[in-house]
């Protein structure tokens, strides 16, 4: 019996705060030599889920992501998990709370989600897989280094088998095939849209 793929929703970091994710997590990796592997620096937004509907999955997250503009969300602080997760926190405003619970009300009659009624603790993963006295120094150390800044969230992706099945990127309002979300021209038009001053538009339910 072939196995159901699991899907995911998350956020991808971009440009600066891309860099310095990827840079944390090569140095901590390296300063207490944790297994090293394709780490993507990202906020789960829906975690693990499966469905039988990709087509209705696919035009019900591009229809909500079209309502909605640039948000934003802050990182700030460092955290851990039980079982030795080092983690960075973050603190998403209130327009990304509604877009994940709308999105959640949306698909969740046909889509099977894993823990869906478990309290949202957004969060990137820095570090995991280590023992206790190791995590703590970890944790301490980052502790040190007081990681806060504030990023606008300008794709959300939808995931098959954890590979990108389609970002939608609200500077353009396009929903984005694979090729098109891993294209650099189609990212460096994002940057040249966020330069630009725009003016709040109201949303339509």
């Amino acid at each position: 019996m072939k196995r159901k793929s699991n899907y995911y929703i998350e956020i991808r970091y971009f440009g600066k705060a891309k860099y310095q994710f990827k840079s944390l997590i090569n140095e901590i990796d390296n300063k207490f030599r944790l297994k090293k592997g394709h780490k993507v620096p990202h906020i789960t937004l829906i975690q693990p889920f499966t469905t039988k509907n990709q087509k209705l999955l696919i035009s019900d997250f591009k229809k909500l992501c079209s309502k909605y503009e640039v948000m934003k969300f802050t990182v700030d602080g460092i955290g851990l998990f039980p079982f030795f997760v080092v983690f960075a926190k973050v603190k998403p405003d209130g327009e990304l709370i509604e877009f994940r619970n709308q999105l959640i009300n949306t698909i969740k009659s046909y889509c099977q989600i894993k823990n869906i009624n478990r309290t949202y603790k957004p969060h990137t993963t820095i570090a995991l897989r280590m023992g206790m006295i190791k995590c703590f120094r970890i944790w301490f150390y980052l502790k040190q280094k007081k990681m806060i800044f504030t990023n606008h969230i300008i794709r959300i992706t939808l995931l098959k088998g954890k590979k990108i099945l389609y970002e939608y990127d609200f500077t353009n309002g396009r929903l984005l095939n694979r090729r098109k979300a891993k294209n650099k021209k189609e990212l460096s038009k994002t940057f040249e849209w966020l330069k630009l001053p725009h003016p709040k538009k109201a949303k339509n339910y």
